[in-house]
């Protein structure tokens, strides 16, 4: 077994090895594979807190160590789908060591995943939205806020998107607005309701021009000291506006969530949802149909031979 670096000079050597392998990771994950720059902060983070674990050299980890680790995420009650995620991070990290020769074999090679159990997604619901959007006033914060809102329940857009929406990628006249870069590198296009449509119109019109940034930043929302507001900053807002009025925990994925909720239970096909979700697979818009009852017995009812005899019968 590879001793631990106990003297404080072998830490810091230690420490400013795996700093400078971690640095090198980030700059392949951007510049080579182009990853999102939101993956390349979560693998970054992922990395900080196993080295952090660890307190030894990365390219000195051995399968036990790996095993060790995702046994004491689990044990602190981590759920099994970050362990995995983590466990995905690492095994991209040993295969660039691998191929910059760093280390000779990979240490993740064939080590179990984590049995990850899929669970409903959280959704807020229309009436709450309703309720987070009647309670804002005419101050500039709030007109822009129940256009975020509203933007965001009724097109589905994750806060990375949201964030980085344009006013060029906007048709209020078509209802759409262009996805550009979004999760998977993936660019769409999403529906806008007549109702974010107005407070869009709304917030363009009589605050927007009033922001410091707003002549020369393209983007949509706006902070009051930024030219955007940020992923962080957006959720604050949801989070806040939600403990206010509903006294309950409310992020920016159960906006997205109540999106796919409200199709689904309005009865749109679930191919009809993968596309405006966006999903690469039918299979993760599957999860959304489990939310609705009236769902799965309306499919039941209308394609099922005995169930339409018993219904014509009735």
């Amino acid at each position: 077994m590879t001793p631990r670096i106990s003297t404080p000079e072998g830490m810091c050597s230690m420490q400013a090895n795996n700093v400078q392998l971690i640095a090198g990771f980030v700059g392949y994950l951007r510049a080579e594979r182009g990853a999102p720059e939101n993956t390349v902060a979560a693998y970054e983070t992922d990395l900080r807190k196993f080295a952090e674990w660890l307190q030894k050299l990365l390219a000195t980890v051995k399968r036990t160590d790996l095993q060790r680790y995702i046994s004491d995420l689990l044990g602190a009650g981590i759920s099994s789908r970050t362990a995995s995620r983590r466990l995905s991070c690492l095994r991209t990290f040993y295969r660039f060591l691998i191929d910059e020769g760093e280390v000779q074999t990979d240490p993740t090679r064939n080590l179990p995943v984590p049995k990850t159990w899929r669970t409903v997604p959280k959704s807020l619901s229309l009436a709450d939205l309703e309720k987070m959007v009647a309670s804002l006033g005419a101050s500039w914060l709030d007109v822009r806020d129940k256009a975020m809102l509203l933007t965001f329940f009724d097109s589905g857009l994750r806060a990375s998107e949201l964030a980085d929406l344009r006013m060029c990628d906007l048709d209020l006249e078509g209802g759409v607005a262009k996805v550009w870069n979004g999760k998977g590198g993936k660019d769409g296009i999403v529906p806008l309701s007549p109702p974010a449509i107005a407070a869009l119109k709304h917030y363009f019109g009589s605050v927007r021009p009033k922001f410091g940034t707003a002549p020369t930043t393209p983007y949509v929302f706006l902070s009051r000291r930024g030219p955007q507001l940020t992923r962080q900053q957006i959720y604050n807002r949801i989070r806040d506006i939600a403990q206010a009025v509903l006294g309950k925990r409310v992020g920016p994925h159960h906006l997205r969530h109540g999106f796919a909720t409200a199709l689904v239970e309005g009865g749109a096909d679930i191919r009809d949802v993968q596309v405006l979700m966006r999903h690469s697979s039918v299979d993760t818009t599957a999860i959304y149909v489990h939310t609705d009852l009236k769902y799965l017995r309306r499919i039941y009812y209308a394609s099922h031979p005995r169930a339409r005899l018993a219904e014509a019968a009735g």
